[in-house]
C-alpha cells in the first residue's frame, strides 16, 4: 500500500540550504548545484512564511496527515528523503522547525544506514540551538542515543502495534506541545462520550519493535504505555514521541501486517506491498485498522493541535535563530 506525498513538498533531489531571496541555484551537500524545485512540485509559500524541515527515513513512513495540518497553519514543508539518498542537513540548513519521522530500520543500523551518524549529530545540534523539534518513533530512538540515552533493539518489553492507551505524566500537561495536544484530544473524547480517554489517558497509534530504555540525563518523562514505559519525553526544544501522531488507520493496518511478517522472518517483508501479503497478515492489519478507526477522531484532534503548537513555537523562536 503506497501513500504519496503532497506536491507542496519541495523535492530537489537533495537538501538545499536556506538562502537569500533572489539568489540562483544553491549547493547541496557534496557540492553539486541543484535547481530550486522540480517541475513536478510546488515550492513552499513565500520567504515571509515559516518552513518546517522534515526528515523522512523510509518511503512507507511519510509525514501523512501531520503535513496537512501543518500546511493548514500556513507553513511550507521541505522534505529530506533519506531513502532516496538525500543527505541529512546540518542544523544551519534546517528551517524554522524540524520533524524527524520513523522507519523500519533500527537506531543501531549504522552499517546499512550510514546517515544515522549525521542524524544523531543534527539532533544534538538542534537541542543545543533550541530548534523546535518533534522526533517520532525511530526519530525518538535516534534522539535518545544522540543525547546520551539508550535504545534497546529489540525492546525488552516486546513489540507494540495498533492503538494503545497513552498515560500522561503531570509534566505533560505543562509541555508546550504535548499539553495543548492532549487537552484538545481530551475535549474531543468528552464531546464524543468516550470516558475511557481524558486528559491523563489518550489513544495513540504505535508500531515499533525497539524502544528507548534509558532517557538522556536532562529529559523529562511525559507519557508511558503498558509495554513502553518511555513513550514520550522532552529535552529542551525537542519533543520525542514513540507513537505516531502523523499516521492514519490505513497506515497502521499496513504497518501491523508488515510487522507480523517481519517477526515470522518472511523475506522482503519490509518493502512488501499489501497486495502481495498473505491473507493472514492482511487480516491482522485489518483488525488494527478497525481499532484505529474507532479512536481516530481523538487521535486527529491530538495531531491537529500538535501541528498548531509546533507552528506557534516556531514563530516564537524564529526571530532568535
Amino acid at each position: 500500500m503506497h501513500e504519496t506525498t503532497s506536491t507542496h513538498l519541495l523535492d530537489t533531489g537533495g537538501f538545499q540550504p536556506r538562502r537569500p531571496e533572489g539568489s540562483g541555484s544553491s549547493q547541496v551537500p557534496g557540492g553539486s548545484a541543484a535547481s530550486v524545485a522540480s517541475p513536478h512540485t510546488t515550492p513552499p509559500p513565500s520567504s515571509a512564511c515559516l518552513t518546517v524541515t522534515v526528515i523522512q527515513p523510509e518511503e512507507r513512513a511519510p509525514l501523512g496527515r501531520l503535513g496537512e495540518w501543518l500546511r493548514a497553519e500556513g507553513v511550507g514543508l521541505r522534505t529530506v528523503r533519506l531513502w532516496r539518498g538525500q543527505e541529512v542537513p546540518a542544523v544551519e540548513q534546517v528551517d524554522d522547525a524540524l520533524v524527524v519521522l520513523g522507519g523500519a530500520m533500527s537506531a543501531h543500523d549504522d552499517d546499512t544506514c550510514p546517515w544515522l551518524a549525521d542524524l544523531r549529530r543534527l539532533l544534538r545540534h538542534a537541542v543545543h540551538e533550541g530548534l523546535p523539534t518533534v522526533a517520532v518513533c525511530l526519530g525518538a530512538q535516534v534522539a535518545a542515543e544522540a543525547l546520551g540515552g539508550q535504545t534497546a533493539v529489540p525492546s525488552p518489553h516486546g513489540r507494540e502495534g495498533g492503538v494503545v492507551d497513552l498515560h500522561l505524566t503531570r509534566a505533560a500537561r505543562e509541555d508546550p506541545l504535548l499539553g495543548p495536544a492532549a487537552e484538545a484530544a481530551a475535549r474531543q473524547a468528552a464531546d464524543l462520550g468516550l470516558p475511557a480517554w481524558h486528559d491523563r489517558c489518550l489513544p495513540a497509534i504505535v508500531s515499533h519493535d525497539d524502544a528507548v530504555v534509558r532517557l538522556p540525563d536532562d529529559a523529562v518523562l511525559l507519557a508511558s504505555s503498558a509495554q513502553c514505559p518511555l513513550q514520550a519525553w522532552r529535552v529542551g526544544g525537542l519533543l520525542a514521541l514513540q507513537h505516531h501522531p502523523e499516521s492514519s488507520p490505513q497506515r497502521v493496518g499496513y504497518w501491523q501486517a508488515r510487522s507480523l511478517l517481519r517477526s515470522q522472518g518472511v523475506a522482503g517483508a519490509s518493502t512488501m506491498d499489501q497486495d502481495d501479503m498473505p491473507r493472514w497478515a492482511v487480516a491482522a492489519g485489518e483488525r488494527a485498522q478497525r481499532q484505529a478507526q474507532e479512536a481516530d477522531p481523538v487521535i486527529r484532534a491530538f495531531g491537529r493541535a500538535l501541528a498548531v503548537s509546533l507552528v506557534g513555537q516556531a514563530r516564537g523562536s524564529a526571530p532568535g535563530r
